[in-house]
């Protein structure tokens, strides 16, 4: 059983899926923590190296506790080689009512499994203007350490919202809800009749887009591929057979979010 006021044995094994069980996360290195503070994150502990001890103590003003050890010794509490500088473990979010996202563009994945991936497309996301996140089905634990190292904790910043479905899939177009009003639903999909994203953009003629993507390998299921109003493709040169999916993302949010 984790304690998490004990900063020592809280972070012994570091195992995501026992502290995702008991409510709690790890927030690894300066950026990811403050962050964390920064949204109002209740944190439960603290594990640091000595020369930064006295600067968190100042920050934790009690309210947590924080403890020190040297990087060797670090790396063999928590079973790797570790780099960062800190650890902190806090309460994971909750996550809101679909009916309280905030309108404008989202991002909607499936099966991004890779937490790296999963990640890299949050916080590409909240960087690109996306208000949400909706994760479907298989997708990797947007709160693990990885994931939140790879969004720099643009997770807890970004309503980040669970849809069961493809049908569930009418609730990222937002509080307007609806196939001629609220977010246009745009699949990437290498499908017949899948658009460059110039012609998906001007497809939306002004609305916000819902982007769906899914995993790299075997791409989006075909329920939601036909759940969504269009198909749109990244135009790449010969003799290249895909991008990852963290990069596909990217450049679509871009081609996609630029107008309201």
């Amino acid at each position: 059983m984790i304690d998490p006021t004990d900063p020592y044995s809280a972070f012994a094994g570091l195992r995501d899926r026992d502290y995702a069980r008991a409510g709690l996360m790890v927030c690894e290195g300066r950026i990811v923590v403050q962050k964390a503070l920064d949204c109002g994150v209740r944190l439960r502990s603290m594990l640091c190296v000595p020369a930064d001890e006295e600067e968190w103590l100042g920050v934790s003003a009690g309210r947590f506790p924080v403890a020190a050890l040297n990087r060797a010794d670090m790396a063999d509490l928590l079973g790797f080689q570790f780099h960062r500088g800190m650890l902190a473990l806090a309460d994971r979010p909750t996550p809101p009512e679909p009916d309280a996202a905030p309108p404008g563009h989202a991002l909607a994945l499936w099966n991004v499994t890779d937490p790296d991936n999963l990640g890299a497309l949050i916080r590409s996301a909240a960087a690109l203007g996306a208000t949400r996140v909706y994760l479907g089905p298989g997708c990797a634990d947007p709160y693990s350490r990885k994931a939140l190292r790879a969004s720099m904790a643009c997770a807890l910043g970004l309503p980040v919202l669970p849809i069961a479905d493809a049908s569930a899939l009418e609730l990222a177009r937002g509080p307007a809800g609806g196939p001629s009003s609220g977010n246009l639903l745009v699949a990437a999909a290498l499908v017949p009749g899948a658009l460059a994203p110039d012609g998906a953009r001007a497809a939306a003629a002004g609305r916000p887009v819902t982007l769906a993507l899914g995993n790299e390998g075997w791409g989006l299921p075909a329920d939601v591929v036909a759940a969504c109003d269009v198909r749109v493709v990244v135009p790449m040169a010969g003799g290249v057979d895909s991008l990852n999916v963290g990069a596909a993302g990217a450049i679509l949010m871009w081609e996609l979010f630029r107008h309201p």
